[in-house]
């Protein structure tokens, strides 16, 4: 096997924010890949750790705990452990899973910092910061939304737009309000704080990003767009008593920004979990797994703080920032229940049908789309159609007609020809692998799935005589080992299963290491996703919503003053035919029936139902509203919905036409 990775490599994740569970979103951009990533390093026998840990500092945390009543230590410790149990269930590998709040967090940031003032790159300025004077209390940037002086998008935060990602100041945004109690009432007061001079630093940032032309393209040319525009200093210290405290006379009340802890959390729970910690820093490849939006603070901010510090560190070495997973075309939304969060999701279907089908998505270059048909589909053609049937259908007839045990066999040109595709595979997978294509070497082990599948098929064992028999079902189950291996990055539990049934060797070779009178068992690894799974499922809302979707009366009365409200007529109707409307993608014509008349509606409804779940369907429609054209076709009303699209309809059928108010 050939050896793509020259030294030990250190594997990092974004470190998840502590505050609540993570949703798939999260997962898909940092912590599912970087397992894969680190498995596979496993696999190729590469010296590597995989560190990840809770962000533990920041604004959020105060108000949160506040919320709950709990000092921010007993509000981190409560999130912490449901993290930590949430991605055991994930089967995520981390070598050591810790906190930035620990005490090496405390000190390694503190030796960090003094050591890039001493160097001469830590400025002392005032800045400018929002004050609420409603909550009474200093708010850090992300708690200051307002309008974005470059795109006009209306909800940019304070220390970057996500629209635009323009880097900005709080007093930059038009019409700044405080996220806390969403009042204008701010006020702009002068501080004295330390900035890091990253104008200062920006000529080595410039040389070593340009230096890195292994980098994905994504991530290189956002990096050096922001050196094109050109560094400045930022502000590191933030007015909290949460935090790591700033050791420095005049600033003791002050504590670091999380963004300049957060990423020297990496090396610190590194030192609190491994033995010879500091050589997975000072001679180690980093690899950096993370959202698009934490590139600048991986590309600019965190390595500019280590060059600043010069305490010989080693730089990233790969910086893989992904893209955004939507759900169903949608953002991600807590407040209206769009998406879906991670423990959740281990509720409706099995861990590796879920790690299965992000990684076959991963939003590797551009955003990618969760949809449950499409879940479905992938789950039951490639993960049990390509490779769980054949390994079923292979190992159950070796029971049946071998007693369990490995037939020997005399291998033809066929079998050798699938043996060299196996050789060709395992290199092709390292390649990409070392690339960081992750996506790309699950397509070509479900390729070789597939060749495997088709060679079975072609050799029909069920019909061929005794030694016609051994052959294939000895090849057959001498690529399931290694399609198997290959598997397990991606669906460990499942692949571990099937490697144990085949004997248990935990080898990937491109050799037929199965031998001949090796007992194995049949094993049945996956259970088809059914139309009524995903029907079900489709209707599931996060628990995690901020409130559960408004009862009719309270969603017209948000929509309209009280006075307004009263003149509003509602009445149970039945939909009684669904069309698609002729001229847009996302709208159905419905007939309805109010029964003493029929009328016509247009509803937006394309995408979140089918048109058999509508079908005599009864629902809410406000009946005395003027009519109105939509792309062409006439409205007779408004159908009530939910923000996600959910129909509001009687908790029990009715009579059509029964008034509401």
């Amino acid at each position: 096997m050939i050896k793509v990775f020259p030294n030990r490599v250190t594997v990092t994740s974004a470190l998840p924010y502590v505050n609540g569970v993570k949703h798939l979103g999260n997962l898909i951009g940092s912590i599912l890949p970087a397992d894969i990533f680190h498995r596979f390093l496993d696999l190729f026998d590469v010296e590597n750790i995989y560190i990840c840990g809770t962000d533990d500092h920041g604004t959020a945390i105060e108000i949160g705990a506040a919320k709950e009543g709990l000092t921010p230590e007993q509000y981190v410790k409560k999130y912490y452990d449901i993290q930590r149990q949430i991605y055991e269930k994930w089967n995520f590998d981390f070598t050591h899973f810790g906190q930035t709040s620990a005490k090496e967090n405390h000190e390694i940031t503190q030796e960090i910092f003094e050591a890039a003032y001493d160097n001469g790159y830590v400025e002392k300025e005032s800045l400018v910061i929002p004050y609420c004077t409603s909550c009474k209390k200093f708010l850090p940037d992300r708690y200051t939304i307002g309008t974005c002086p470059a795109c006009q998008y209306d909800s940019a935060k304070g220390d970057q737009c996500e629209k635009c990602g323009k880097l900005l100041d709080p007093e930059e945004l038009v019409k700044p309000r405080c996220t806390v109690c969403n009042k204008t009432t701010i006020e702009f007061r002068k501080e004295n704080h330390l900035f890091l001079n990253f104008a200062a630093l920006q000529p080595k940032l410039k040389e070593w990003i340009e230096g890195n032309t292994h980098w994905p393209d994504n991530t290189r040319n956002f990096a050096l767009g922001w050196i094109k525009e050109g560094l400045r200093p930022r502000c590191i210290t933030r007015n909290l008593k949460w935090g790591v405290k700033v050791p420095m006379k005049g600033y003791e009340h002050l504590v670091f920004y999380v963004w300049f802890d957060a990423p020297i959390g990496y090396i610190s729970i590194t030192k609190a979990g491994v033995k010879d910690w500091k050589k997975w820093w000072t001679d180690s490849s980093i690899y950096h797994f993370l959202g698009k939006d934490n590139v600048p603070f991986h590309t600019i901010f965190w390595p500019g703080t280590l060059i600043a510090a010069n305490k010989k560190y080693d730089l990233p070495h790969h910086v893989e920032g992904y893209e955004y997973l939507n759900w169903e075309g949608d953002k991600f939304s807590t407040s209206r229940g769009v998406g879906l969060f991670s423990d959740e999701a281990l509720d409706l279907f099995p861990t590796d049908y879920w790690r299965f089908y992000l990684s076959s998505i991963l939003p590797e270059s551009k955003d990618s789309n969760f949809d449950w048909r499409d879940f479905q589909s992938r789950i039951n053609n490639e993960l049990i159609g390509n490779y769980g049937n054949l390994f079923y259908r292979a190992t159950l007839f070796v029971e049946k007609n071998f007693n369990g045990v490995v037939p020997e066999a005399e291998l033809g040109e066929e079998e050798h020809n699938l043996h060299w595709k196996l050789g060709k595979t395992i290199h092709k997978v390292e390649e990409l692998v070392k690339q960081v294509k992750l996506k790309e070497a699950l397509k070509e082990i479900l390729a070789l799935a597939s060749e495997t599948n088709k060679y079975f098929q072609d050799k029909k064992p069920w019909k061929a005589s005794k030694e016609e028999q051994a052959v294939a079902l000895y090849t057959a189950v001498n690529m399931l080992q290694p399609l198997s291996m290959l598997l397990k990055p991606f669906i460990p539990e499942t692949a571990g299963k099937a490697i144990d049934c085949l004997g248990g060797k935990q080898e990937l070779s491109q050799d037929f290491i199965v031998e001949p009178g090796q007992k194995i068992k049949a094993k049945l690894l996956f259970k088809k996703i059914e139309d009524v799974d995903i029907q079900k499922v489709r209707r599931y809302k996060t628990k995690y919503m901020k409130q559960d979707a408004v009862d009719t009366i309270e969603m017209v009365n948000d929509m309209m003053p009280f006075e307004e409200f009263a003149k509003v007529e509602m009445k149970v109707a039945t939909i009684t035919k669904v069309e698609d409307h002729p001229k847009a993608d996302k709208l159905y014509v419905l007939q309805i029936d109010l029964g003493k008349e029929q009328r016509q509606l247009v509803a937006g409804l394309k995408g979140i139902y089918k048109k058999e779940e509508l079908e005599g369907k009864q629902i809410i429609v406000v009946t005395n509203l003027e009519p109105k054209e939509l792309r062409g076709v006439k409205s007779h009303g408004m159908l009530l919905a939910a923000d996600d699209g959910t129909i509001l309809s009687p908790s029990k059928a009715v009579e059509n036409g029964m008034k509401i108010r």
